[in-house]
Protein backbone atom coordinates (compact mmCIF):
# COMPACT_ATOMS: atom_id res chain seq x y z
CA UNK A 1 0.00 0.00 0.00
CA UNK A 2 2.95 2.58 -0.39
CA UNK A 3 1.76 4.22 -3.22
CA UNK A 4 -1.30 5.12 -1.59
CA UNK A 5 1.31 6.92 0.59
CA UNK A 6 2.96 8.29 -2.08
CA UNK A 7 -0.10 9.32 -4.20
CA UNK A 8 -1.15 11.33 -1.24
CA UNK A 9 2.30 12.84 -0.41
CA UNK A 10 2.60 13.90 -4.19
CA UNK A 11 -1.03 15.74 -3.70
CA UNK A 12 -0.57 17.43 -0.34
CA UNK A 13 2.96 18.99 -1.50
CA UNK A 14 1.71 20.18 -4.82
CA UNK A 15 -1.03 21.85 -2.89
CA UNK A 16 1.52 23.29 -0.48
CA UNK A 17 3.55 24.90 -3.24
CA UNK A 18 0.47 26.59 -4.65
CA UNK A 19 -1.66 29.51 -4.21
CA UNK A 20 -4.82 29.17 -2.76
CA UNK A 21 -7.05 31.75 -3.15
CA UNK A 22 -9.85 30.34 -0.80
CA UNK A 23 -7.63 28.79 1.38
CA UNK A 24 -5.50 24.95 1.58
CA UNK A 25 -8.20 22.96 0.14
CA UNK A 26 -9.84 19.70 1.79
CA UNK A 27 -9.21 16.55 0.27
CA UNK A 28 -11.92 14.51 -0.21
CA UNK A 29 -10.99 10.94 -0.86
CA UNK A 30 -13.63 9.35 -3.96
CA UNK A 31 -13.76 6.12 -2.61
CA UNK A 32 -16.09 4.34 -4.80
CA UNK A 33 -15.37 0.95 -6.41
CA UNK A 34 -11.73 1.06 -4.21
CA UNK A 35 -11.31 -2.37 -1.70
CA UNK A 36 -11.99 -1.61 1.84
CA UNK A 37 -8.21 -1.55 2.69
CA UNK A 38 -7.13 0.97 0.69
CA UNK A 39 -9.86 3.15 2.51
CA UNK A 40 -8.62 1.78 5.62
CA UNK A 41 -5.01 2.65 5.07
CA UNK A 42 -5.72 6.02 3.54
CA UNK A 43 -7.97 6.67 6.69
CA UNK A 44 -4.82 5.88 8.39
CA UNK A 45 -2.70 8.50 6.89
CA UNK A 46 -4.80 11.31 7.80
CA UNK A 47 -8.11 11.52 5.60
CA UNK A 48 -10.91 11.83 7.08
CA UNK A 49 -13.17 12.63 4.32
CA UNK A 50 -14.51 9.99 1.89
CA UNK A 51 -16.91 9.87 -1.23
CA UNK A 52 -19.23 8.02 -3.36
CA UNK A 53 -21.62 7.91 -5.56
CA UNK A 54 -23.64 4.65 -5.68
CA UNK A 55 -26.35 4.82 -2.48
CA UNK A 56 -27.00 1.28 -1.46
CA UNK A 57 -23.29 0.07 -2.46
CA UNK A 58 -21.96 3.41 -0.21
CA UNK A 59 -23.97 2.70 2.51
CA UNK A 60 -22.82 -1.11 3.21
CA UNK A 61 -19.39 -0.55 2.76
CA UNK A 62 -19.81 2.44 5.60
CA UNK A 63 -21.22 -0.10 7.87
CA UNK A 64 -18.91 -2.63 7.19
CA UNK A 65 -15.92 -0.05 7.19
CA UNK A 66 -17.17 1.26 10.93
CA UNK A 67 -14.53 4.41 10.56
CA UNK A 68 -15.00 7.32 11.83
CA UNK A 69 -15.16 9.60 8.71
CA UNK A 70 -17.10 12.21 7.36
CA UNK A 71 -19.08 10.63 4.67
CA UNK A 72 -20.04 12.79 1.37
CA UNK A 73 -22.67 11.98 -1.33
CA UNK A 74 -21.50 13.18 -5.02
CA UNK A 75 -23.86 10.86 -7.14
CA UNK A 76 -26.92 11.68 -8.82
CA UNK A 77 -29.66 11.82 -6.47
CA UNK A 78 -32.42 9.32 -6.95
CA UNK A 79 -35.76 10.16 -5.13
CA UNK A 80 -35.75 6.14 -3.89
CA UNK A 81 -32.80 6.50 -2.73
CA UNK A 82 -32.75 9.92 0.08
CA UNK A 83 -33.66 7.89 3.13
CA UNK A 84 -30.86 6.17 2.79
CA UNK A 85 -28.66 9.15 2.52
CA UNK A 86 -30.28 11.17 4.77
CA UNK A 87 -28.88 8.61 7.18
CA UNK A 88 -25.86 7.64 6.74
CA UNK A 89 -24.14 10.66 4.92
CA UNK A 90 -22.44 14.15 6.44
CA UNK A 91 -22.25 15.88 3.16
CA UNK A 92 -24.23 15.98 -0.38
CA UNK A 93 -22.86 17.52 -3.03
CA UNK A 94 -24.90 17.12 -5.87
CA UNK A 95 -28.22 18.64 -4.98
CA UNK A 96 -30.41 19.80 -8.04
CA UNK A 97 -33.65 20.25 -7.11
CA UNK A 98 -35.75 21.33 -3.87
CA UNK A 99 -37.74 18.19 -4.09
CA UNK A 100 -34.87 16.32 -3.30
CA UNK A 101 -33.64 18.83 -0.50
CA UNK A 102 -36.83 18.30 0.97
CA UNK A 103 -36.80 14.88 1.09
CA UNK A 104 -33.41 14.94 2.60
CA UNK A 105 -34.32 17.30 5.17
CA UNK A 106 -37.71 15.45 6.14
CA UNK A 107 -36.09 12.14 6.66
CA UNK A 108 -32.83 12.72 7.93
CA UNK A 109 -32.96 11.33 11.71
CA UNK A 110 -29.05 11.16 12.55
CA UNK A 111 -28.07 14.04 14.91
CA UNK A 112 -26.89 17.57 13.55
CA UNK A 113 -27.59 18.98 10.27
CA UNK A 114 -26.42 17.62 6.70
CA UNK A 115 -23.94 20.20 5.17
CA UNK A 116 -25.61 20.46 1.39
CA UNK A 117 -23.71 21.82 -1.72
CA UNK A 118 -25.88 23.05 -4.87
CA UNK A 119 -24.12 21.65 -8.18
CA UNK A 120 -24.08 24.23 -10.85
CA UNK A 121 -24.11 23.50 -14.25
CA UNK A 122 -20.32 24.27 -15.48
CA UNK A 123 -20.86 24.05 -19.01
CA UNK A 124 -24.40 24.86 -21.20
CA UNK A 125 -23.90 21.10 -23.40
CA UNK A 126 -23.17 19.14 -20.38
CA UNK A 127 -26.45 17.07 -19.96
CA UNK A 128 -25.85 15.78 -16.44
CA UNK A 129 -28.33 17.08 -14.07
CA UNK A 130 -27.12 20.20 -12.55
CA UNK A 131 -28.86 24.11 -11.62
CA UNK A 132 -27.93 26.93 -14.32
CA UNK A 133 -26.28 29.38 -12.54
CA UNK A 134 -29.32 32.30 -12.55
CA UNK A 135 -31.54 29.82 -10.89
CA UNK A 136 -29.19 29.45 -8.24
CA UNK A 137 -30.33 32.17 -6.14
CA UNK A 138 -33.76 30.75 -6.45
CA UNK A 139 -33.17 27.54 -4.97
CA UNK A 140 -30.41 28.62 -2.18
CA UNK A 141 -34.19 30.75 -1.07
CA UNK A 142 -36.44 27.62 -1.43
CA UNK A 143 -33.89 25.89 1.06
CA UNK A 144 -34.11 28.41 3.79
CA UNK A 145 -36.71 26.48 5.24
CA UNK A 146 -35.25 23.01 5.92
CA UNK A 147 -33.91 23.14 9.62
CA UNK A 148 -31.58 19.64 8.92
CA UNK A 149 -30.30 21.13 5.78
CA UNK A 150 -27.25 23.32 6.22
CA UNK A 151 -26.37 25.08 2.46
CA UNK A 152 -22.46 25.59 2.66
CA UNK A 153 -21.49 26.05 -1.02
CA UNK A 154 -21.33 25.18 -4.33
CA UNK A 155 -20.00 21.91 -6.14
CA UNK A 156 -19.05 22.25 -9.84
CA UNK A 157 -18.15 19.32 -12.20
CA UNK A 158 -16.33 20.08 -15.50
CA UNK A 159 -17.32 18.22 -18.74
CA UNK A 160 -14.67 15.44 -19.72
CA UNK A 161 -14.49 16.86 -23.26
CA UNK A 162 -13.42 20.53 -22.17
CA UNK A 163 -9.87 21.69 -22.99
CA UNK A 164 -7.82 23.02 -20.06
CA UNK A 165 -8.38 26.27 -21.05
CA UNK A 166 -12.08 25.89 -20.91
CA UNK A 167 -11.77 24.21 -17.48
CA UNK A 168 -10.03 26.86 -16.58
CA UNK A 169 -12.83 29.46 -17.75
CA UNK A 170 -15.75 27.28 -16.19
CA UNK A 171 -13.93 27.15 -12.58
CA UNK A 172 -13.45 31.05 -12.64
CA UNK A 173 -16.95 31.66 -13.29
CA UNK A 174 -18.08 29.45 -10.92
CA UNK A 175 -15.23 31.20 -8.33
CA UNK A 176 -17.28 34.71 -9.46
CA UNK A 177 -20.53 32.99 -7.96
CA UNK A 178 -19.15 32.40 -4.89
CA UNK A 179 -17.76 35.44 -4.14
CA UNK A 180 -20.98 37.33 -5.14
CA UNK A 181 -22.97 35.14 -3.32
CA UNK A 182 -20.99 35.34 0.01
CA UNK A 183 -21.33 39.48 -1.05
CA UNK A 184 -25.12 39.66 -0.89
CA UNK A 185 -24.68 37.76 2.39
CA UNK A 186 -25.00 34.34 1.64
CA UNK A 187 -23.06 32.01 5.28
CA UNK A 188 -21.72 29.98 2.70
CA UNK A 189 -17.98 28.58 2.80
CA UNK A 190 -17.31 25.69 0.07
CA UNK A 191 -16.45 25.86 -3.27
CA UNK A 192 -16.19 21.94 -4.54
CA UNK A 193 -14.47 21.68 -7.81
CA UNK A 194 -11.49 19.38 -9.00
CA UNK A 195 -11.28 16.07 -9.63
CA UNK A 196 -8.02 13.99 -10.33
CA UNK A 197 -7.71 15.38 -13.76
CA UNK A 198 -7.92 19.31 -13.24
CA UNK A 199 -8.22 20.02 -9.56
CA UNK A 200 -4.93 21.95 -9.60
CA UNK A 201 -6.56 24.47 -12.32
CA UNK A 202 -9.54 24.39 -9.48
CA UNK A 203 -7.40 25.28 -6.66
CA UNK A 204 -5.96 28.25 -8.71
CA UNK A 205 -9.77 28.95 -9.05
CA UNK A 206 -10.73 29.65 -5.55
CA UNK A 207 -11.77 25.72 -4.58
CA UNK A 208 -11.27 24.59 -1.16
CA UNK A 209 -12.58 21.14 -1.80
CA UNK A 210 -11.15 18.54 -4.11
CA UNK A 211 -12.78 15.16 -5.26
CA UNK A 212 -9.84 13.62 -5.74
CA UNK A 213 -10.24 9.48 -7.16
CA UNK A 214 -7.50 8.28 -9.50
CA UNK A 215 -4.75 10.06 -8.36
CA UNK A 216 -5.02 9.02 -4.75
CA UNK A 217 -5.92 5.64 -5.20
CA UNK A 218 -4.91 4.63 -8.15
CA UNK A 219 -7.08 2.80 -11.15
CA UNK A 220 -10.35 1.36 -9.51
CA UNK A 221 -9.53 -2.58 -8.29
CA UNK A 222 -13.53 -3.69 -10.04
Amino acid sequence: MGNLENNLSSILSEIKAMDCPNGEPKIIAVSKKQSLEKIRVLHALGIQNFAENFAQEAVERINQLDLKAIWHFIGNIQSNKTNLIANHFDWVHSITRYKIAERLNNQRKREGVMNVCIQVKLDENDARESVKPIEVRKLMDEMQNLEKIKLRGLMGISSPESSLEEKNDDFRRLNQLYKELIIEGHEIDTLSMGMSDDYKIAIQNGSNMIRIGTSLFGKRDY
